[in-house]
């Protein structure tokens, strides 16, 4: 992200009362150099310090960081026009250049119509088959008492489900080679969206020639697909063709090769990042909670009886869906979102000056105790709360991620299979730690020992 330049002398601010009495209170803030080496716990002594609003100035720059619903629904779904996608990262030298995570109106709203078939419903029938032998394939491989680097397994699970289902192609020869470009590129992307971004792809410099390189071979990766599909007589369903055989209704012309990239780059990468993460949590969360492993376990032999888990048996695993839902709240791999007001804006509940840059931290939002009863304890299967905004694991509005249905379903099927069979405890070494980059990951992995059952 891009906070500017920290300005140390403005570690007080100022915060409008939530009931609009326009009375100003100077609150103290967090260092502001925790920013950098623990955002998260950053933004959440703001919101413990200011409350449903917190008004964060650093330098030039104003942060507004939304911590109540009822003023999140408010801008980003009634005033959604107000702003743009924060932070913006030149198409040249971003990894998802104008693809559905970044473009803006018009052009979101036309790519969104155009990829949204692939993830209806009837759809998902088709992908659940493959989500189950990913998941199959994968756990095949490993040796009982031998410890794996769950976080990584996940990472390949994801990457082979969404290659399959969404591109019809087999990533297995190439898994690590993309596992090691996307560590680089994510990395090195939370360096571009802060003011020396520029200078660090400007010179000669490591950083700059790793970015590079990862970025090629995706690049490769995701135009070989492309020209594999045009060249290929095979009539296919799947997104890329979806995408490949769409025509603008105004020129007639079909989707440039440079659009077609970004697009298939950005559900390729966001696609299966943030649900190897979301898998590797929850395997972690059931790690620390055997009496909850126990519970799901058994409902997972109550309804598959040993038999592979199918499309309509998410439905009927209640507890497993709960234990998913708990994991994306504790640790929702999209953790933060931001937008910049376009111009002031002045709501019931909140006026915001244009350039105001406003911050839903759903890592924060998803353990605030107003919402939550025991807000910071894993409780599958709690009350949900009163209010709908509370709980943001796929963003919201406009923007709510075009494959949720897909995640869900993956979620609950991957586990399924999992643990039908296999029960991972933590490695007692293991040094378990949230890593906030573009998504939230495990910093050092994680090191996990799977036993038969």
């Amino acid at each position: 992200m891009d906070y500017g330049k920290v300005n140390t002398s403005a570690a007080k601010t100022q915060i409008e009362s939530f009931d609009k009495s326009n009375h100003l209170f100077d609150l103290g803030l967090p260092n502001p150099f925790q920013l950098l080496s623990d955002p998260i716990a950053f933004f959440r002594a703001a919101a413990e310090a200011q409350g449903p609003v917190a008004r964060i100035q650093f330098g030039s720059r104003e942060f507004v960081l939304l911590n109540d619903p009822k003023i999140i629904e408010e801008l980003f779904i009634h005033y959604p026009s107000s702003f743009e996608k924060f932070p913006r990262i030149n198409r040249t030298r971003g990894l998802f250049g104008e693809g559905l995570l970044t473009s803006e109106e018009p052009l979101h709203l036309k790519q969104r119509r155009l990829a949204q078939p692939a993830f209806h419903r009837d759809r998902l029938s088709d992908y659940a088959g493959e989500m189950v032998a990913a998941t199959t394939r994968l756990t095949g491989g490993w040796k009982a008492g031998e410890t794996i680097n769950a976080a990584h397994d996940m990472g390949n699970l994801a990457l082979d489900i969404v290659s399959r289902t969404l591109f019809s192609q087999q990533t297995d020869s190439q898994a690590e080679q993309i596992s090691a470009a996307l560590d680089e590129v994510v990395k090195t992307l939370n360096h571009l969206v802060t003011p020396w971004g520029n200078l660090l792809l400007s010179i000669p410099s490591p950083l700059r020639n790793r970015y590079r390189t990862a970025l090629k071979e995706l690049d490769a990766i995701i135009y070989g697909f492309i020209a594999e599909r045009r060249m290929s007589a095979v009539e296919h369903t799947d997104l890329l063709s979806m995408l490949m055989n769409a025509k603008d209704p105004d020129t007639g012309m079909g989707m440039p090769d440079l659009q077609l990239r970004d697009e298939l780059m950005t559900i390729f990468v966001a696609g299966h990042d943030t649900t190897a993460n979301a898998l590797a949590w929850t395997l972690y969360l059931l790690s620390q909670h055997p009496q909850e492993r126990k519970l799901m376990e058994e409902e997972i032999d109550d309804v598959l009886q040993g038999r592979p888990a199918q499309m309509q048996d998410a439905a009927r695993l209640p507890r497993t869906v709960a234990i998913f839902r708990e994991s994306l709240r504790m640790y929702p791999p999209v953790w933060i979102l931001g937008r910049r007001a376009l111009k002031p804006v002045e709501t019931p509940l909140i006026q915001l000056r244009r350039g105001a840059i406003v911050l839903v931290s759903m890592a924060v939002l998803h353990r605030r105790p107003e919402l939550f009863e025991n807000a910071d304890s894993f409780v599958p299967g709690r009350n949900e709360p009163k209010d709908r905004y509370a709980f943001l694991p796929f963003g919201l509005g406009s923007r709510l991620c075009i494959g949720e249905r897909f995640a869900w379903l993956e979620g609950v099927l991957c586990l399924a299979t999992i643990c039908q069979k296999w029960r991972l405890d933590l490695a007692p070494d293991a040094k378990v730690e949230p890593q906030p980059l573009l998504t939230l990951r495990p910093r050092y992995g994680l090191p996990m020992t799977p036993t038969l059952r």
